[in-house]
């Protein structure tokens, strides 16, 4: 089972957006940029993240992969 930190917050003031980016704990060269609510302040930050990486999850499991 992985381990995910989060690294950072930061906002796009200009597209009214916010990311949080979380790092494999014991593998920090794996990065990950999830989308936020943009009023998301600190204290919620770790419930907001795991929405978003629930959210992923769901989409990339009806994924699918374009071959060259």
């Amino acid at each position: 089972m992985a381990t995910l930190k989060i690294e950072g917050l930061s906002r796009d003031v200009l597209r009214n957006r916010t990311y949080v980016t979380v790092v494999w704990k014991d593998d920090p060269e794996k990065q990950l940029g999830l989308p936020v609510p943009f009023d998301c302040t600190v204290d919620a930050l770790r419930a907001e993240t795991e929405k978003a990486l629930q959210a992923l999850i769901r989409e990339l499991q009806s994924a699918t992969i374009e071959g060259p």
